[in-house]
């Protein structure tokens, strides 16, 4: 597992080759383009142009394959979705006058519900209310069902640790080499060798059915009216037919169990004994997993995944009848 080829265009450079895009497909003047966000792998741009839609989505993708890949979750995910999905207008692979991919999507209203402080002070029942209707959301695609498990375009595995389990050994196979080149602290690595040698306890209970994930449903995925009426869902990443349990980790990450989002999911829904253990797992091998592909380590999210492994191992060992 290796890291991720990162375009080195600049967000200045991909912000006037989304102009010349736009140009393109839409035969259209762009009246302005402004930078609205991203992250390691992405430029996000709102575009207003002279015609419909008038307000378009540009983003910039910084890594080989990754434009296509996100279309194609988008487009999946959005299919019974009953939050809105941002529909994909079209993708733009780079070419000689072009030198990033684009996906052009549909503009949604609202505000990311991490980066406003503004939610978090919202009543209770508000922030209820919100956290059932993601939940509620998130089943729609966990209750849609594949024979096989696996990324949306090549599902041939016909169980989740067929998959899954090669996929974490790679990742703690990384993460054993950055610790030796001093880019991990003790404290992680030693906390990622103590849930491998659990595994198998930790994935004792058997994944019936292969489910449709979003992969990456943190609080700053999730836009919102000033109301917290949740008003879309972006930015899939890797989404795939899995254990439904995997989506899970990402709503107690960051601001998440604030809202109670990963409270209500257990509330409403039945999961697996061990449920708290296997997304802890999952949690930081992720997180050491876009660490490794992206070059970026982002300690205040990665550090209370590390103490959330450990705080479970404990607790489930401390149960009757457990070693």
């Amino acid at each position: 597992m290796e890291l991720r080829s990162v375009s080195k265009i600049t967000k200045s450079e991909a912000k006037s080759f989304a102009v010349l895009v736009l140009e393109k497909k839409f035969n259209c003047k762009t009246e302005s383009i402004k930078y609205i966000g991203g992250g390691s792998f992405g430029y996000v741009y709102l575009a207003e142009i002279n015609k419909e839609p008038h307000k378009i989505i540009m983003k910039a993708c910084r890594t080989a394959g990754m434009c296509e890949r996100e279309a194609l979750e988008l487009k999946t995910l959005g299919k019974d979705s009953i939050i809105k999905i941002p529909k994909v207008y079209f993708t733009y692979l780079a070419d000689s006058e072009i030198k990033i991919d684009f996906i052009c999507m549909e503009f949604v209203e609202g505000t990311d519900c991490f980066t406003n402080p503004r939610f978090l002070l919202k009543p209770g029942k508000v922030k209820r209310d919100f956290a059932d209707k993601v939940t509620s959301a998130m089943r729609v695609w966990h209750e849609t069902e594949n024979d096989k498990f696996g990324p949306l375009d090549n599902a041939v595995y016909d169980s989740w640790l067929d998959y899954y389990k090669p996929v974490a050994e790679d990742i703690l196979v990384a993460a054993r080499r950055l610790y030796k080149e001093g880019k991990l602290e003790k404290q992680v690595i030693d906390t990622m060798e103590k849930a491998w040698k659990a595994f198998d306890m930790i994935f004792s209970e058997p994944v019936k059915k292969a489910g449709l994930i979003h992969g990456d449903l943190n609080v700053m995925n999730i836009m919102a009216d000033k109301n917290l009426n949740p008003t879309a869902i972006i930015d899939p990443l890797e989404s795939k037919w899995a254990d439904i349990e995997f989506d899970l980790f990402q709503l107690r990450n960051i601001s998440g169990e604030k809202f109670g989002l990963y409270k209500m999911y257990k509330k409403k829904y039945p999961v697996s004994e061990k449920c708290d253990l296997k997304t802890s797992f999952y949690a930081l091998f992720h997180e050491i997993y876009c660490y490794i592909i992206s070059g970026v380590k982002i300690n205040f999210i990665l550090m209370p995944l590390v103490k959330r492994m450990n705080r479970e191992l404990r607790a489930y060992r401390r149960k009757p009848g457990t070693l």
